[in-house]
């Protein structure tokens, strides 16, 4: 009998040089050059990694590179294997790849929201803050230290990603206070992120809403083919009449990726494969729980050495 199998999609962050290159020539990719401006799908496919960073351009670029590479994953290993997926996972801009992986919209669509989204999100957020990671600290002290940080400005955890990663986002002074607050505390690891804005904050409400009333609301969105877990309670997705709601609302919320991964387990996923750029979430989930499996997929050559074994 096979395990029981989540996919995990990740974000914006995850993004390198050369990312996708590989994956020009899929039906992916070739369909993004047909709906994409030129200037766009130039950007994904020389994948500089100075371009790639900017939310704009990052965004999509993730979402094709991801899709692309779990596309490639069925046809090549899973489907003619009888291997299903069970459960379906994206931290913050993953969340839109897990639910089109999942069906719930199709690759237009997911194209169409997801560049849209980053166009948003970079003018709704760029310049107006940023984003620190505390490891090793427990949330409780790092609210507290929010807690004092924080005057009449924005300042709010903003992703829960692991037992050892918590982010805190806001408004420049007021990240600074913070930062001061944690050297206060002796608190050893805390880093100042290389982003455009403070996301998941209410700083991005105004954007949030422009995002539902413009984009969001205007597909027909369609039953999942397996359960898809919600960024912004951690819980599985029960209806799509929530996903508008959802997606607005995880905008400019915390991301409870801890809770999502604790919750999939708690449903039975037996092993996780990550599927795009990156391994920050194979790392996240061993610290939520160092007994279930992990695998990475960043590229053809991971699906060329995938040990079915490890499948079943």
């Amino acid at each position: 009998m096979s395990k029981k199998i989540g996919v995990l999609f990740p974000g914006q962050g995850s993004q390198y040089e050369g990312m996708g290159r590989d994956l020009i020539a899929s039906p992916v990719y070739k369909r993004a050059k047909e709906i994409l401006d030129d200037h766009t799908y130039s950007v994904v496919e020389q994948a500089s990694l100075d371009q790639l960073s900017k939310t704009r351009y990052g965004q999509v670029a993730i979402f094709l590179n991801s899709l692309s590479l779990y596309q490639e994953l069925k046809d090549r290993v899973l489907d003619p294997n009888d291997i299903g997926v069970s459960a379906s996972l994206g931290l913050s801009l993953g969340e839109y790849t897990a639910l089109c992986a999942a069906g719930v919209f199709s690759l237009d669509e997911g194209i169409d929201l997801v560049k849209n989204r980053g166009l948003i999100m970079g003018q709704g957020a760029g310049g107006k803050g940023s984003m620190v990671a505390v490891m090793k600290t427990g949330l409780e002290t790092i609210q507290d230290l929010v807690d004092q940080a924080r005057q009449d400005d924005v300042l709010a955890v903003c992703n829960l990603n692991s037992p050892g990663q918590i982010v805190v986002g806001g408004e420049f002074a007021a990240l600074d206070r913070f930062e001061e607050k944690c050297k206060e505390a002796k608190i050893k690891r805390y880093m100042r992120l290389n982003v455009e804005g403070p996301f998941h904050t209410q700083i991005l409400n105004q954007a949030a809403k422009e995002f539902a009333d413009n984009y969001l609301s205007n597909i027909d969105y369609r039953e999942p083919s397996m359960d898809v877990y919600t960024n912004l309670s951690g819980k599985n997705y029960r209806q799509v009449d929530s996903i508008v709601d959802n997606l607005k609302d995880q905008m400019c919320s915390p991301v409870r990726f801890i809770d999502c991964v604790e919750n999939m387990i708690a449903d039975g996923c037996q092993l996780f494969i990550e599927i795009g750029p990156g391994k920050s979430l194979s790392g996240f989930v061993k610290k939520i729980n160092k007994d279930v499996k992990v695998i990475n997929i960043q590229n053809i050559s991971d699906i060329e050495g995938i040990d079915l074994e490890d499948l079943k």
